[in-house]
């Protein structure tokens, strides 16, 4: 029994500093106090294993900006914090216009950056990953922690298999086991926008998450839900594929249903403007493909920032549909607020339409209590929620 009841003892321990370690990693101005508070811990507890990885080298103690002091009389409080060089993960992300992978500190800083055109055989790019890790692992830090991937698709995360993938060959593939034959490293893998809410929940300092949906717009719209640090995912290991919903659906035909990639996707974007073109229209994006003899989807925003009115009007029937898919999320589970990310989102007035027609739609108190946020656009993201995930799986949840 003593030794069942000491085995138990080691195990509370363990549980506490895993959540002290997370709430330090996830507050900016971290106190004793302020966690003891927030996880309902005794301050005695708090203490004990603050001081062991102050002692170990992880945390240090940074002292209040003036600004930030409440009061100034007395001894003058500290904040508690990782050591940015205490360890340090790459991310990376198989995105559907390139590959980009990230180095990140513990506190969330970018080391080093590296980008590659998209590679379809398998083999390729084991090789192609295994390349941009170790030019960024010149630049690492502290620990090692290692290399975690983001790739579309169904991904069985916990053992590492590509369960679903649009690129061919792909399916059943042990990634996380083959790339971590190359590199030697503990690599984890899971769906990159998975990853991409994994990560955002993770980069908060000032704002706890709580609940929060993740819309995700790119080559298809996807949309996971975050539950207090954990997201939802049922036994497919998908990415909560709103893009997959039937949003319209017609009396016969090609037109009989619609889902929300066909209508408001990139990817039906660019098949609307390249009927514009062929139907004679888009003339601001005619000179655009004139000059370059090739559109890309940078092209198609370039030109609806320029006022060109065949493709704002392309952009204001997608936001309409994006809207009334993102209104049948926040109907459906009520969420805290809503994270909104896409390139197609970093035009203002895009923005101003998805809102309008989202909240239009919005049922009873959802209009009022839901909040909607629009994350910067950066291209890098999933590279850097891929290196948070690997902080969280592999340094902070240990």
């Amino acid at each position: 029994m003593a030794y069942k009841k000491g085995n138990s003892l080691l195990e509370t321990r363990r549980r506490n500093r895993v959540l002290i370690k997370n709430s330090i990693f996830r507050t900016k101005n971290a106190t004793r106090t302020g966690i003891a508070e927030e996880l309902g811990l005794t301050l005695p507890t708090i203490t004990t294993s603050v001081n062991e990885m102050l002692s170990e080298g992880i945390l240090e103690e940074i002292p209040f900006a003036e600004s930030e002091l409440v009061n100034a009389m007395g001894r003058k409080p500290t904040a508690i914090a990782f050591k940015a060089d205490t360890a340090c993960a790459i991310g990376v992300e198989l995105g559907p216009y390139a590959t980009r992978a990230a180095l990140l500190n513990m506190r969330g800083k970018v080391l080093a950056l590296s980008e590659h055109s998209v590679e379809e055989d398998y083999e390729q790019m084991l090789l192609q990953i295994k390349r941009q890790a170790e030019e960024l692992m010149q630049y690492a830090a502290g620990r090692f922690l290692g290399v975690g991937v983001g790739l579309p698709g169904f991904i069985d995360c916990e053992n590492g298999l590509v369960r679903s993938s649009s690129r061919k060959g792909w399916a059943g593939k042990r990634l996380a086991e083959d790339l971590q034959g190359l590199l030697n490293v503990p690599v984890i893998i899971d769906n990159n926008v998975r990853i991409r809410a994994m990560g955002y929940e993770l980069s908060l300092q000032e704002y706890k998450a709580g609940t929060f949906a993740y819309f995700f717009v790119s080559k298809g719209v996807a949309c996971p839900i975050m539950v207090q640090d954990e997201i939802i995912s049922g036994n497919t290991f998908g990415a909560g594929e709103l893009g997959r919903t039937i949003i319209y659906t017609g009396k016969t035909g090609e037109d009989a249903c619609k889902s929300v990639d066909d209508l408001a996707s990139e990817r039906a974007i660019f098949e609307r403007c390249q009927e514009k073109l062929l139907e004679g229209g888009a003339d601001g994006l005619r000179k655009i493909l004139d000059e370059k003899g090739r559109m890309e989807f940078e092209d198609i925003m370039e030109s609806q920032k320029k006022g060109e009115p065949d493709v704002q009007k392309i952009m204001e029937d997608v936001m309409d549909c994006l809207g009334i898919a993102l209104a049948n999320v926040v109907n459906l589970i009520n969420p805290g607020f809503v994270v909104v990310d896409g390139r197609v989102m970093c035009e203002q007035r895009n923005r101003d339409r998805l809102l309008d027609t989202a909240k239009s739609k919005f049922f009873g108190l959802n209009g009022e209590e839901v909040n909607v946020f629009f994350q910067p656009y950066d291209s890098y993201w999933g590279a850097k929620g891929a290196a948070y995930y690997v902080i969280s799986r592999l340094f902070l949840n240990c």
